[in-house]
């Protein structure tokens, strides 16, 4: 896009690194201040930012407005996927969550491909990039809606989850050791 507005090859390029940094950037403060401010709104303005800044491409034409983009992009985008896991945390306390994690990166990821792909058939179908950043907008600002529809997490959510396990997928070691000991026992009494 930053090339057919007359941006050259090498500045376009920098656009793409500038974003991959800012992304890293955004990773970075993100869970600091999930942590100190909530994963809510934390999640909410990264992708808020998101959706915003791409208003800037519906006007940008010089090379300093996609490096405004690229920046402001970048921050919101990295900020977005590295509060996971403080949301997690603050939903359902210090409990495995990492089948909770990979699911949600795979829905994540998926996202962005099918975005991806959606994006692409909109600039190939309409010949104008401008149907793809309505999507892109669309799905940030959607993102916002559907994070501010989550219950608060000042509270976690399913605190005693645990007890409905059995006793030998509960973490605490006393019963684990108990319940490895009767499993042990119960098997060589079969045997």
């Amino acid at each position: 896009m930053a090339i057919e507005q007359g941006v050259s090859l090498t500045a376009a390029s920098f656009i793409l690194a500038l974003i991959s940094v800012f992304s890293i950037v955004g990773r970075f403060m993100a869970p600091i201040l999930a942590e100190r401010m909530g994963a809510k709104p934390v999640m909410m303005t990264a992708l808020f930012v998101q959706g915003l800044t791409v208003l800037v491409l519906f006007w940008a034409q010089d090379a300093w407005t996609f490096y405004l983009f690229a920046a402001l992009f970048g921050l919101g985008f990295g900020g977005e996927m590295s509060a996971y896991l403080v949301v997690n945390r603050q939903y359902f306390g210090m409990g495995p969550l990492a089948t909770l994690y990979g699911f949600e990166m795979m829905g994540a990821l998926s996202g962005h491909a099918i975005a991806t792909i959606l994006g692409g058939l909109a600039i190939f179908v309409t010949g104008s990039f401008n149907p793809a950043l309505v999507l892109s907008m669309f799905f940030s600002f959607s993102g916002v809606l559907v994070i501010y529809s989550m219950e608060s997490s000042a509270r976690v959510l399913i605190p005693d989850w645990e007890d409905d396990l059995p006793p030998e997928a509960k973490t605490t070691p006393q019963i684990a050791e108990r319940a490895v000991r009767a499993a042990l026992i119960e098997q060589l009494d079969s045997d």
